[in-house]
């Protein structure tokens, strides 16, 4: 990772607020995006998961159509966003946690620091409040 150009991860709560107008964060969202492809951020690479796909595509599908479900996961597919697939080597070792760990956190989201504790990745793109907590850079920041 370069010092400079940090790896961003992009949680499911993120996708929600870039790609549906009606989410409340919706334009702060859109504002991230835009300033870091201004090059105003300077984030590196974006990563996600396949695990953030499925929970993005769940909510979509249940929360507002089938449509807008099949949408955003086939404009990230699409785009030059690093996916990483969930492997269940690693299902224990979250599952552990999970169990161990007082924190609410969904088995998505522990399965996303797992990973982030692995790649030493410290920012992720969310609106999540639980990665706060976890001593994670979120982004866009909040005021």
């Amino acid at each position: 990772m370069v010092e400079n150009h940090p790896t961003l991860f992009v949680d499911t709560s993120a996708w929600i607020a870039l790609n549906e107008k009606k989410d409340s964060h919706h334009k702060a969202a859109k504002n991230f995006v835009e300033k870091n492809k201004k090059g105003e951020l300077n984030f590196g690479s974006l990563h996600t998961s396949d695990m953030i796909l499925q929970e993005t595509y769940t909510f979509l599908l249940y929360n507002y159509n089938h449509n807008a479900a099949v949408d955003i996961v086939e404009s990230i597919l699409d785009s030059e966003v690093i996916i990483h697939p969930f492997s269940s080597v690693n299902f224990k070792d979250i599952w552990a946690r999970v169990k161990k760990e007082k924190n609410k956190l969904s088995f998505v989201d522990w399965s996303t620091v797992s990973y982030m504790e692995d790649h030493g990745i410290r920012y992720v793109f969310t609106f999540d409040g639980d990665f706060d907590k976890l001593g994670y850079n979120v982004m866009p920041k909040r005021a």
